[in-house]
């Protein structure tokens, strides 16, 4: 049979890859398909179409794409499709009977550990045999109502699991391989809204039994190390991706590594360099250092709250004080790290968001993201709020009330301001959260090469002051929330659509500053010679060199670093002050239609549409406005893409302001008298807030722009009875004229 496997692809799918060699084994052929944007599911339904597979396979592992992959499943049944349509992955998984009962086309859902069921699912499809004897599966039963067949346990030996097809050349970073792999499932951890967590308690509580937290052997991942790194033909990253790669002890961790190492050793492979995720609690001052002898060069380390008293609220324990020892440990080793914040959860206080701020503060050379906790389907936060409170949206999607109202304001606020700085697509967050990462790769690939240190430090002042303005900017708004008459609904709509502007207008100088160091980093690794007499152009370079990283949303003029290195002048202390200045006065206009192309309501972007990325388009992530960009030299691709992961389908209460806010795009092209902008999507009376660079006449839901350089900034806040939106554009991101 014939069987195409339809998933994201940021960074090489693993999972669809290891189920593509499973199919080729079982004497199928199997293609995999990259979905990473809403424009792509055209593209997907035709060439599923055009192929006609006998199976059609979708990878739906995160809650936030569930929509984008339910209408794809949707859209292929409207044009025709009578394959077997299958799922699999955590979301899926956890809400199998609320997938089932909907009318969107599936026939099958994979469970769990999804290996063997995949292999007899395909089996029992060829030989015609009912799929009701395939253990593993959730399908519909002899009365139509969802079912699930017997369990099945977890694997207990990885090893068995064959290595994944590599459908596609590896990114780069830096003009580095970087290459993913799997050396381990599962955690220990018992934090409440963690979906990880929640998939294998349902799979051992359905199937069986297995452990949490199971491993492949040291030789068996050195194996297949050996041999990417062999077929790349030059040193690489090796990215883990395990839900934990530091164990809760350092002698396992030390004992796991150096046996991996060893087996690298045995098979001739030379020089590479390590990513992985770890929580705080298992790293030490000795075992950073050592993991760096070993070649760590990045490590994501799960902080996720700032405040003893958030850490608790999300079942991480009491972690204050090994938060702080794991960072100070990988920053004197020399390990990047980067970190997200779920400042917001149902309990969060304003003095608990106080603690945040002042824990971004105190390590603010280490990138940051930050936004609330959300429900994902089945964790125990989930079923902790559904008994307390009546949460918004469904199965694919809920809101919830934070208990207190401040806090909840001030998350209003800042979900509404931030959201183009944490989540937009080449957002200031999604970029800068990879300088520390690209600067070590620099460091760690070519220590011989003169200029080589001075890029982390370089990289390490504008991530501190990046970090720090967030910081300012997120104080602001907590002061605010802390005074204001909760009833001032215009007051508070005011100071939105202000701080959203003047956020938007720091942004474009951070962007200026960040342009400026990844060209020198860009400039720097497209000159290294390479290892292994491999070399390559300038341009093939830009192909996939690192851009930032993303998940998941100051100080003042003394943020620079302390570090005398003769670099303190790489960026300005703080972008040009717009505080006191009001907002320009708004236009108020009349709804449009809505879109005639997109129905489904997307999140806020700063109109920037899919970027050239060297004939990867697979591999971008992309942004959702119709601009087409120009093919200019450095447009280069992010490392990971942090996504806002709250639900877009179902507003907030409405007894507080900012309840539903407007999900708009930004447009532009070239015309007659410069650049013609609209915004798209507005469907409700607003008032209309424009303000840039360079000259520009507002028309209301139009305007007409002419920059003076490519780095001139547009930005327009969006003000309706419901909410605000802020999104803005760059000179340099509209296509030429022709």
């Amino acid at each position: 049979m014939r069987v195409d496997l339809i998933g994201a692809d940021f960074e090489e799918n693993l999972a669809l890859g290891i189920l593509a060699e499973v199919a080729t084994r079982g004497g199928h052929e199997a293609r995999v398909l990259a979905f990473n944007r809403p424009s792509d599911e055209a593209r997907l339904v035709g060439q599923v179409m055009q192929a006609q597979p006998e199976v059609v396979g979708l990878s739906m592992q995160f809650q936030h794409r569930i929509g984008e992959f339910l209408r794809l499943a949707e859209a292929l049944r409207r044009e025709g499709y009578r394959g077997h349509i299958t799922c699999g992955g955590q979301f899926p998984s956890l809400a199998d009977a609320e997938l089932l009962a909907a009318d969107h086309g599936l026939d099958s859902i994979v469970l769990h550990d999804g290996e063997d069921t995949f292999a007899e699912l395909l089996q029992a499809l060829g030989e015609g045999r009912p799929l009701g004897e395939v253990p593993g599966l959730a399908l519909h039963g002899p009365d139509g109502a969802p079912m699930r067949t017997a369990g099945r346990r977890l694997i207990d030996d990885l090893d068995a699991i064959p290595f994944p097809q590599r459908y596609r050349q590896h990114t780069r970073h830096m003009n580095v391989p970087f290459i993913p792999i799997m050396g381990s499932r599962g955690c220990w951890g018992r934090c409440n809204y963690c979906s990880i967590v929640a998939f294998y308690n349902d799979a051992r509580h359905e199937g069986g039994g297995g452990k949490l937290l199971r491993m492949r052997s040291p030789d068996n991942i050195a194996e297949e190390v050996a041999e990417l790194c062999a077929d790349a033909g030059e040193p690489a990253i090796i990215c883990f991706h395990d839900d934990n790669f530091v164990l809760p002890r350092p002698d396992a961790t030390l004992e796991r590594v150096r046996a991996i190492r060893a087996g690298l050793d045995a098979r001739g492979t030379g020089h590479i360099g390590i990513v992985g995720k770890a929580r705080p609690d298992t790293i030490t001052p000795e075992l950073a250092q050592e993991l760096a002898e070993l070649g760590v060069i990045r490590l994501y380390v799960g902080v996720e709250n700032g405040s003893a008293r958030g850490g608790e609220h999300l079942r991480r324990g009491t972690q204050q004080r090994a938060v702080r020892e794991a960072l100070a440990s990988c920053r004197a080793a020399g390990i990047f790290v980067c970190y997200n914040l779920l400042i917001f959860e149902p309990d969060a206080r304003l003095q608990d968001v106080r603690e945040n701020i002042a824990f971004i503060r105190d390590h603010a050379d280490h990138p940051v993201n930050f936004c609330r906790a959300e429900p994902y389907f089945g964790t125990p936060l989930h079923r902790d709020l559904e008994g307390v409170q009546d949460l918004g949206g469904d199965y694919t999607g809920f809101n919830y009330r934070i208990e207190d109202p401040r806090t909840e304001l001030l998350f209003r606020l800042s979900a509404a301001a931030f959201y183009e700085r944490n989540f937009a697509d080449r957002g200031v967050a999604n970029r800068y959260l990879g300088l520390g990462y690209s600067a070590n790769i620099l460091r760690h690939f070519h220590p011989e090469r003169a200029g080589a240190e001075q890029f982390q430090a370089r990289a390490r002042k504008l991530t501190r002051l990046i970090s720090l303005d967030s910081a300012r900017f997120l104080e602001r708004a907590l002061d605010f929330a802390t005074d204001v008459d909760l009833r001032d609904r215009a007051g508070i709509e005011d100071f939105g659509v202000e701080l959203g502007l003047e956020i938007a207008q720091a942004d474009n100088h951070w962007h200026g500053a960040l342009d400026d160091l990844y060209e020198a980093m860009c400039d720097f690794a497209a000159d290294a010679p390479e290892p292994r007499g491999n070399a390559r152009t300038g341009s093939q370079l830009t192909r996939g060199v690192a851009l930032g990283i993303s998940l998941a949303l100051s100080a003042g003029c003394n943020a620079l670093d302390d570090n005398n290195d003769g670099h303190t002048n790489v960026v300005d202390p703080v972008p040009p002050p717009m505080h006191g200045d009001p907002p320009p006065p708004p236009t108020v206009v009349d709804p449009v239609p809505p879109p005639l192309v997109d129905p489904v309501p997307e999140p806020i972007d700063a109109g920037v549409a899919d970027e050239d990325d060297g004939g990867l388009a697979d591999d971008d992530a992309g942004a959702t406005s119709s601009l087409e960009q120009p093919a200019g030299p450095r447009r280069l691709k992010l490392i990971d893409q942090w996504a806002d992961t709250s639900p877009t389908g179902t507003g907030r209460r409405a007894d507080m302001p900012l309840h539903r806010p407007p999900r708009i795009r930004l447009k532009a092209q070239h015309g007659a008298d410069g650049i013609e902008l609209s915004i798209d999507g507005l469907l409700e009376r607003a008032q209309v807030y424009w303000a840039g660079d360079g000259w520009l006449q507002d028309e209301g839901m139009t305007a007409r722009w002419r920059p003076t350089t490519e780095r001139d900034h547009v930005r327009v806040a969006v003000r309706t009875a419901s909410g605000i939106a802020v999104v803005s554009l760059r000179a340099s991101q509209v296509a030429p004229r022709g």
